[in-house]
């Protein structure tokens, strides 16, 4: 029977490969190197595989790059849509709770927040590719800023300004080794409190 499974991903029940290690693997490495320094035999060898695995499962690196992207927005994204669309009084536990649910997913998932780091230097494919796949995200948070800054409890601003004042911290997170010489302990639990610091500037 032909194998119709789509180009860049593994099987699903391909029991030999551990594809959340593979592809947060890879991302780490995307976002660390950038795409241009990754080579797939060397990634592979890396990951204690034949020097072709990635190749044969991936065909190219812009799919292994793409897959891994995917990969990691899937794991981030539904966190904040959960609050976006949560239950809540008003807009505004909406608004509150999204933006904790951002920090706190950089914090569990700092690889994907560094590659944007990375990757939002140029303007490129690769950009316009991740901007696609956040934009549902997005396009909800802007709405309900929007909303909240109308009611007067958030401080007028334009949208782009919001989105960099609660997403600039959590370089945090993507810069460890700075933060680590400025004194972060490597087992901090941070996230919380920086979520309350930044609410606290955002918020009227």
């Amino acid at each position: 029977m032909e194998d119709r499974r789509r180009p860049g991903r593994p099987a699903a029940d391909d029991e030999t490969i551990d594809a959340d290690h593979v592809l947060s693997s890879a991302l780490a490495v995307f976002a660390v190197q950038g795409y241009d320094a990754v080579s797939l035999r060397r990634l592979s060898a890396e990951l204690g595989m034949g020097h072709t695995f990635l190749s044969d499962r991936f065909g190219y690196k812009e799919k292994l790059w793409q897959a891994a992207v995917e990969h990691a927005v899937s794991k981030s994204g539904p966190p904040v849509v959960e609050a976006l669309r949560a239950d809540a009084p008003d807009d505004l536990t909406r608004l509150v709770g999204a933006v904790r649910a951002m920090h706190r997913t950089a914090f569990d998932e700092a690889g994907l927040a560094a590659l944007i780091d990375q990757e939002s230097r140029q303007d490129t494919e690769r950009l316009a590719y991740i901007y696609d796949l956040i934009r549902p995200v997005n396009d909800e948070l802007r709405a309900i800023f929007e909303r909240v800054v109308a009611t007067g409890e958030c401080r007028p601003m334009p949208w782009y300004m919001f989105y960099f004042l609660v997403t600039a911290p959590t370089s945090l997170y993507v810069q460890p080794p700075l933060a680590a010489l400025l004194g972060r302990p490597g087992d901090a639990e941070d996230h919380e409190l920086l979520s309350e610091l930044v609410l606290g500037g955002l918020l009227a």
